[in-house]
């Protein structure tokens, strides 16, 4: 399985492998991704191999790195090679890997005969916005002779033992010893961001219940500074213990980050990579959703509390955002109604 792309996208394809390991008892299921996104895999009981591909090389060794790795696919004589994204890179070693089956997913932007060349299958997905990327990574059994309407597409992520004693310590290391919730406000874009002022209110609120609050964020500067951002202003507004508000941001990897969520009573966040580990996890969470593909990119959860800011204002379709555009494009969503859906959760 080909799955060059960001975190979130990874974690995502987790219910495929899953569902390949039902299917098919004693299959080795590989899979092909980019090296940072290596550790929402770890611990996959569903995977015998992780294949990865390092954007941080360049010229001729990145060349040499990608040659070897397409050796590396053809000796290993795959029976099916499933590429998920658009890369040519990934079209290029599915055709070379000579495996009888070779799926494609279809995309209008790579309707090319040399692109269809690479593969034997190809399997169309409905328009956009009509299923969740989970469903769609699950379509591609059709090529393999599984109807994927019959599967529930189940997440696996799995903290290690070691990473939840790393939790607990960091935890105790800063003195939460009662139910916090987890805060993630931050994500790769800023357009899919809600206003600083408004998740310092609702962290203010859930200091003013009496829980903890732990906020994260990535290792990314400008992430560190909003999140630093919300802490300054909700501490203008309550004065907690230095136990009852902190803030780990850009201070831990992903598998810490998704030790500390399993531990957590319930996330609050945006459209990231949180969001969908939070959702990989069963814990409850509630997720702010600006101009995206909703039904797409919701959390796969059941625990889930959505709430998009196109039901309170008018928003740019998806389509049409300039990923460099740093305008926080989730402005309309009112602030009670975040703190209406967290008092659900929190009693």
């Amino acid at each position: 399985m080909i799955k060059l792309r960001h975190h979130g996208d990874v974690l995502l394809t987790t219910a495929l492998y899953h569902a390949l390991h039902d299917q098919f008892p004693g299959a080795q299921i590989d899979t092909l991704i980019y090296k940072e996104t290596t550790p929402l895999l770890q611990n996959n009981p569903h995977l015998n191999r992780v294949l990865c591909i390092d954007r941080k090389l360049k010229g001729f060794v990145r060349l040499k790195a990608e040659l070897g790795l397409a050796l590396q696919v053809r000796r290993t004589r795959y029976d099916a090679v499933v590429h998920l994204t658009d890369q040519w890179i990934g079209a290029l070693i599915a055709r070379f890997s000579n495996a009888p089956v070779r799926v494609q997913m279809a995309y209008a932007k790579r309707d090319k005969a040399l692109w269809h060349a690479c593969f034997t299958e190809r399997i169309v997905p409905p328009p956009r916005g009509q299923a969740h990327a989970v469903e769609l990574n699950l379509l591609c059994l059709q090529a393999l002779g599984i109807n994927p309407r019959s599967l529930r597409g189940e997440m696996v992520l799995r903290p290690s033992p070691e990473n939840l004693d790393k939790a607990d310590a960091l935890l105790a290391e800063h003195g939460v010893n009662g139910p916090f919730v987890l805060i993630h406000p931050a994500a790769r874009w800023p357009f899919k961001c809600w206003e600083d002022d408004k998740f310092a209110e609702v962290v203010v609120h859930l200091l003013n219940k009496g829980l903890h609050v732990v906020l994260t964020c990535s290792p990314d500067p400008v992430e560190v500074t909003m999140t630093a951002e919300i802490e300054r202003l909700a501490r203008a507004k309550f004065s907690p213990g230095p136990s009852q508000l902190v803030n780990v941001g850009g201070k831990m990897s992903l598998p810490l980050l998704a030790a500390l969520l399993k531990l957590s009573k319930f996330y609050v966040g945006v459209d990231s990579a949180p969001m969908h580990m939070a959702a990989a996890l069963n814990v409850p969470q509630v997720a702010l959703f600006g101009p995206s593909w909703v039904q797409e990119w919701r959390p796969w959860s059941d625990k889930a509390t959505v709430i998009y800011a196109g039901d309170f204002g008018p928003l740019p379709h998806p389509d049409s955002i300039n990923t460099n555009d740093t305008t926080r494009l989730l402005a309309a969503i009112p602030t009670e109604v975040v703190i209406q859906s967290v008092d659900k959760l929190a009693d």
